[in-house]
């Protein structure tokens, strides 16, 4: 999905979050004002904390459900959310909270004229903040204190703004304590809304009396807009006493800046507390693999599987999952060469990446440390997400057993995810016939599978029901161990479950599994690897989507002539101008190019990136991606760089025999 229509997707998601929410808290406040069906600030307070929890079970996954400009600004400030997505979610939350203050009013617009009427109130005139409040808000509580001259002496202006932004204050520091994996009393994702709700009605509770309590100016200038629209004018805005925008707007996003501020000093003054109680700034040199009380700080996240099984796809959502909850996010990419696809596809995401290239992440731990400490330095993320080589395995022992033993104090290591392809993993099973791999790399598939601690069958809407049902038990009886899961995602589906599972759980210990590294070594080195960077041109501008599918089948069709398997051909487009990219994924030879991102407008020129990986002579894999190049007749493709390889033996720097905490790291003996 391009940038664009990620973006539009995200903004739709904040406007109908906001919608939601203001509907159902506003409503409360229709209901209890204009009809007695409620009755106290506690009840109002707790259909917002509903309200609240609803909009964030609803719509947290598409875009981290803020529906609050404050929670968003919050966000740009301290957590790295984008400057350019900043505006547009609280141009959305505004415009969410505007539409449902419409609709109310259709459905309210008889009980608050018969209430106008019968308290003897003219829409637009002084003492009419009485009916405006069920719109915008008011200091003091028109409900409780009346409009009169008594009641402006009972709450000033200053004392109003204040009251909004230590509310705000205390509700952004405790969504961004919440929010922080680091912690580990954190409620999860699945109780992390129900608590946001709850502060939000807790401080309705005690400040709704002095400004009826508004911390959102999405929710207050949204309907407040509309109120001075449907003829209540001055009264709306500026309002009787005038500063509505430094009490509802100004207050609340100065209080949600220092409610996240504050939240960040002390969380980071927590661990450097830590830090030095462990002796990393005692002067005395405190032994890596000795760590009693292992600080949780940045949440690392590994996402194995073989080539082909949708990763990149899985990751960047779980990355835009976190980065939509105000986190920041660091990506790793790995691979045996250069000009890799999942770093283009993450940067033109707008993520940080770091990349290794020359081998596997347990033969370049060190490279792998050195990344992860690299994006600390630049971006502090709060999680960073590994993917390692897709014809990688024993990657708990030689990665994140060492990662977790000697760094501890760093990084929460979460833990090992497994992607599968369902068709391929049944045809490696024997549940399906078709085409397949020689015994060796099957045997490394196998492996992947053994040591994984959270089985993601990916692509679910692909196969049929059935299919999967029975996928899920063979792994189940095979894999005992392992945590089965099912997800999608290319079309987000259940992924929730997989989210909590890897944000919530920890790296188990235990023995590491048994690795025929001869049988491992011969499996890697049968597939070929092809890597590739190309400068396309035209005459006139061409569909690049159609030229994707047009290369991955030229190559299928080539390699099929000389009976070699894909394990996955992937090719990425980024055209010259402006932020789109196409991508395509081929992961069989029997199977059919898929888009995965799709290039919105025709372009004529571009850099194409190509990875190939199958087992077959890499000298074929090589001339299979140059004659489907060559065979363009209206499209310009000049190679700058081109690489052809077989993976060589894997020489892991660290293993461990077990992952249980407290035994010294040596250097590997595979």
């Amino acid at each position: 999905m391009t940038y664009a229509r990620t973006m539009l997707v995200r903004c739709g998601a904040e406007l109908l979050g906001t919608f939601m929410l203001t509907f159902f808290g506003t409503g409360a406040v229709f209901a209890a004002a204009l009809t007695g069906a409620l009755q106290g600030l506690f009840q109002v307070a707790i259909v917002w904390a509903v309200a609240v929890a609803l909009a964030i079970y609803s719509f947290g996954a598409v875009s981290g459900a803020h529906i609050n400009p404050a929670v968003t600004l919050a966000a740009w400030a301290f957590r790295g959310f984008p400057t350019r997505s900043m505006w547009c979610y609280m141009l959305s939350q505004v415009a969410g909270a505007f539409l449902a203050s419409a609709l109310l009013y259709v459905l309210f617009c008889g009980t608050l004229a018969r209430f106008e009427r019968d308290q003897g109130i003219a829409r637009g005139d002084p003492g009419s903040e009485r009916t405006a409040m069920v719109f915008g808000e008011y200091f003091p509580n028109p409900a409780l204190f009346g409009t009169g001259p008594d009641a402006a002496a009972v709450v000033s202006a200053a004392q109003a703004a204040l009251a909004e932004a230590i509310g705000t204050a205390l509700l952004v520091f405790c969504i961004f304590a919440l929010a922080d994996p680091r912690n580990a009393a954190s409620p999860g994702a699945s109780l992390f809304p129900l608590c946001v709700g709850l502060t939000v009605g807790a401080l309705i509770c005690i400040l709704a009396p002095l400004t009826q309590a508004g911390f959102n100016p999405a929710r207050d200038f949204g309907p407040r807009l509309f109120a001075y629209a449907a003829g209540w004018g001055t009264v709306a805005i500026p309002g009787p006493r005038g500063g509505f925008f430094t009490v509802y707007i100004l207050a609340p996003l100065l209080g949600g800046l220092a409610g996240g501020g504050t939240y960040q000093f002390f969380a980071a003054l927590c661990r450097a507390c830590e830090a030095a109680g462990s002796g990393q700034n005692s002067g005395v040199p405190a032994a890596p693999h000795r760590r009693s009380k292992p600080m949780k700080r940045a949440r690392y996240i590994m996402i194995g599987g073989f080539l082909g099984a949708g990763k990149t796809t899985a990751i960047l959502g779980l990355a835009h999952e976190l980065h939509g909850r105000g986190l920041r996010v660091g990506l790793i990419t790995n691979d045996q060469s250069f000009d890799l696809v999942d770093t283009a596809r993450a940067r033109s995401a707008g993520f940080s990446v770091e990349e290794i290239t020359g081998g596997c992440f347990c033969c370049r731990f060190d490279s792998l440390v050195a990344a992860s400490q690299q994006l600390t330095r630049a971006t502090a993320p709060d999680v960073l997400i590994a993917e390692p080589v897709g014809s990688c395995t024993d990657l708990k022992a030689t990665v994140a057993w060492p990662l977790r033993q000697l760094y501890g104090d760093s990084y929460d290591v979460a833990p090992l995810s497994v992607m599968v392809d369902p068709v391929r993993c049944a045809r490696i099973l024997g549940l399906e016939g078709g085409r397949s791999f020689s015994a060796n790399v099957a045997y490394v598939y196998r492996k992947q599978l053994e040591e994984a601690e959270l089985l993601v069958i990916n692509k679910i809407d692909l196969v049929s029901s059935e299919f999967l049902d029975r996928l899920r038990r063979e792994l189940s009886r095979l894999y005992p161990a392992a945590r089965v899961l099912a997800i999608s995602a290319q079309t987000g589906a259940a992924l929730r479950e997989w989210y909590d599972a890897v944000l919530g759980g920890s790296l188990s210990g235990g023995r590491a599994i048994e690795v025929d590294y001869d049988a491992y070594a011969d499996g890697e080195a049968r597939l070929g690897w092809v890597n590739a960077r190309v400068r396309v041109e035209a005459a006139a501008e061409f569909d690049g989507n159609s030229l994707l599918t047009d290369l991955a089948g030229a190559v299928q069709r080539r390699l099929a002539e000389s009976g070699i398997e894909i394990a996955h051909l992937k090719m990425v487009l980024t055209p010259s101008e402006g932020p789109d990219i196409a991508s395509v994924s081929l992961v069989a030879s029997d199977a059919a190019p898929r888009l995965t991102h799709r290039l919105v407008s025709p372009t004529a020129r571009g850099a194409l990136v190509v990875n190939l990986r199958a087992e077959g002579d890499p000298a074929i894999l090589r001339k299979a991606v140059e004659e489907a190049l060559a065979a363009q007749r209206w499209i310009d493709c000049r190679v700058d760089s081109l690489s052809a390889l077989r993976p060589g033996r894997p020489a892991p720097t660290h293993r461990l025999a077990s992952g249980d905490l407290g035994g010294p790291v040596m250097p590997a003996q595979a």
